[in-house]
């Protein structure tokens, strides 16, 4: 786990042209051209075991400070959901936890350590839910973000998620208050989005 290079925070992202780690608070959006991939490490892509569970809940503490996430106004407990997990060599680095409901699949939970972001683990990851989904015969995949989450929502359309709705101020309920997001934008509202299989 990384801090922030201007403060103590966790580090929730990478940046891939000066190499600092950054917090939400440090995180800037701006818009640049094509660059070639970060090179690609071997990784190993696999459904996550009862022993895993530690992991997924420390994962979820670092990047959310909770375990328990509201989505699609239910609670879940991350570490205790169905879950697929990148590993390089024995640690955890990416982890998408997923919950069924009717003819869906929940992503409930996707995360990458900011050393191995913009490397394509996070479109594994949703790839691999996708691939099990269609073959249980799921007919759509939703997904619910933070209006702050930019990289988030910028990944979900470019991978062919559509928004469908979204909640203003629901974040506000939940957390009591306005939080400090990504490149200081404020979260206030829950954007859903889906992708018909």
């Amino acid at each position: 786990m990384a801090r922030c290079t201007f403060c103590e925070a966790n580090a929730i992202y990478h940046d891939r042209s000066s190499g600092r780690y950054l917090c939400l608070a440090h995180a800037r959006l701006e818009v640049t051209g094509p660059r070639s991939r970060a090179p690609r490490a071997p990784l190993t892509l696999r459904p996550a075991t009862p022993a895993d569970r530690p992991d997924i809940a420390r994962l979820a503490q670092y990047f959310w400070d909770e375990v328990e996430v509201e989505c699609f106004d239910r609670i879940y407990r991350v570490d205790a959901l169905q879950a697929y997990v990148a590993c390089d060599g024995d640690e955890i680095v990416g982890v998408i936890s997923t919950a069924h409901e009717g003819d869906a699949v929940n992503m409930v939970m996707l995360n990458v350590l900011p050393r191995w972001q913009g490397r394509g683990v996070g479109r594994e990851l949703i790839a691999a839910v996708i691939e099990v989904a269609r073959t249980e015969g799921a007919e759509r995949i939703i997904v619910a973000t933070t209006n702050d989450d930019l990289p988030a929502l910028g990944l979900y359309q470019r991978l062919g998620f559509t928004i469908t709705e979204v909640l203003v101020g629901k974040l506000l309920e939940h957390h009591g208050g306005v939080e400090a997001g990504f490149s200081g934008i404020s979260v206030r509202d829950e954007i859903r989005l889906e992708l018909r299989l």
